[in-house]
C-alpha cells in the first residue's frame, strides 16, 4: 500500500531525517512502494507547492536534493504503489488544489454520485489524473471553497470542509480506506478511515532534551539529526519509522489537526462507513496494492516491537487502540 509522511515544525528545518536517514526512512519504505514520490510543503510566505515524479524514492536523485536542501515549517510526502491507475505525474501524489497539497492511502470507489458532487462545487475541472485520491482531494477542496464563498473563516472552512467531505464519502461511498494528510497555511490535518490501514503520530516536544540532537535507532541501524535538536515536531507517518515507544497509532475516524503554533487537536467527527469494502471487495491490483504480504508481516513485527518499548503489549494486535486514543476521545496539548 502507498505510504503518507507529514511534519509540523515550529520553525523551517528539512525532513532529511525522516525521508532519508531513519531507520525506516521513506526512501526504504520506496523499494515496496515504487511507482511514484512526492514532496509537499508550505512555504514561509503561506504558498503551497509540490515536487513529484512517477518513479521510486531510492532511485530518484531529485527526491534525495528535495530531502536535503528544502527547509519549510509544514511538508508531506508520499511514495505510491499504484491501485491499478498508470505511473504518470498526474496520478502521483501529492496534490494541489486552491493551496491545499493533500495525499491519500487506500481505495474507495469513485461513484457517479461522488462526480456529480465534485462537479457541482466546481473542482472537477482540476483533476487532471484516473486516481480515486485525486477525486477525494478535490470533494475536499470544493467543499473548503464552498463555506469560504458562504463566508466562513479561512481556517473555519478549512477543518469543516474536510469534516463535510469525508462524512459524505463515510456515508455514500464504498470505502476500503481514506487514510490522508493535508496542509494549508501551515494547518497540517490527518484522517485515520477507518482502521483498515495504519496510520501513526509522533509529537516530540522542544524543551527537556532540546540539547540533545534526535537520536532514533532500530535493531538494525542508528540515526541522528542535529536538524531536529531543539524543534518540536509531529510526525505522521503510515508506519513508525523507528522502534522508539512513543509512536501512538490513530484511532478508527481520528481526526488529527496540528496548528501553526504547535497546538495538536485530535477528534472522531465521522460515523461509520455506510458501505465499507473489504479487500476480497477490491479489483487484483487494487487488492495487491493493500495487501503485500512482505509489507504485512513486516508491519506486524514492527508494531509489536513498539508496543513491547512501550509497556503495551495489547497494541501489538492488529488494529488495537491505544486506551488514550479511544473514539470520541478529544484532546490538546502543546509542546513544552
Amino acid at each position: 500500500m502507498c505510504r503518507l509522511f507529514a511534519l509540523a515544525a515550529d520553525h523551517p528545518v528539512t525532513a532529511r531525517f525522516w525521508l532519508l536517514d531513519a531507520p525506516y526512512s521513506l526512501r526504504e519504505q520506496s523499494h515496496h512502494n515504487a511507482d511514484g514520490t512526492g514532496v509537499g510543503w508550505i512555504d514561509e510566505s503561506g504558498t503551497a507547492s509540490v515536487a513529484k515524479r512517477p518513479i521510486a524514492a531510492f532511485e530518484s536523485e531529485r527526491f534525495e536534493h528535495v530531502a536535503t536542501s528544502l527547509t519549510a515549517r509544514t511538508m508531506l510526502a508520499h511514495i505510491r504503489l499504484s491501485s491499478g491507475t498508470c505511473n504518470a505525474r498526474e496520478n502521483t501524489h501529492p496534490f494541489l488544489m486552491h493551496g491545499i497539497v493533500a495525499a491519500h492511502n487506500g481505495v474507495l470507489q469513485v461513484t457517479e454520485a461522488l462526480r456529480e458532487r465534485v462537479r457541482a462545487l466546481g473542482t472537477a475541472e482540476l483533476i487532471d489524473g484516473d486516481t480515486d485520491s485525486e477525486w477525494l482531494i478535490a470533494l475536499i477542496a470544493g467543499e473548503v471553497a464552498r463555506l469560504e464563498r458562504d463566508g466562513a473563516a479561512r481556517d473555519r472552512a478549512l477543518h469543516d470542509g474536510i469534516v463535510a467531505a469525508l462524512d459524505r464519502v463515510a456515508r455514500t461511498v464504498p470505502v476500503y480506506s481514506a487514510n490522508l494528510v493535508l496542509a494549508r497555511d501551515n494547518h497540517l490535518y490527518a484522517v485515520r478511515l477507518p482502521a483498515t490501514n495504519e496510520l501513526w503520530v509522533l509529537d516530540r516536544p522542544a524543551g527537556d532534551g532540546a540539547d540533545q540532537a534526535l537520536d532514533q535507532r532500530s535493531d538494525r541501524m542508528q540515526a541522528t539529526s542535529d536538524d531536529l535538536r531543539d524543534v518540536h515536531s509531529v510526525v505522521i507517518a503510515s508506519e513508525p519509522m523507528d522502534d522508539g515507544p512513543d509512536w501512538r497509532l490513530l484511532a478508527d475516524g481520528e481526526l488529527v489537526h496540528v496548528d501553526p503554533d504547535g497546538l495538536v487537536t485530535t477528534e472522531t467527527p465521522f460515523p461509520e462507513l455506510a458501505h465499507p469494502l473489504t479487500i476480497e471487495d477490491l479489483g487484483l491490483s487494487a487488492a495487491a496494492s493493500q495487501a503485500h504480504d512482505a509489507q504485512i508481516r513486516e508491519r506486524r513485527e514492527r508494531r509489536r516491537a513498539v508496543a513491547e518499548a512501550a509497556g503495551t503489549a495489547e497494541g501489538a494486535l492488529v488494529g488495537a487502540v491505544p486506551a488514550e486514543a479511544a473514539p470520541g476521545d478529544a484532546r490538546e496539548r502543546r509542546a513544552a
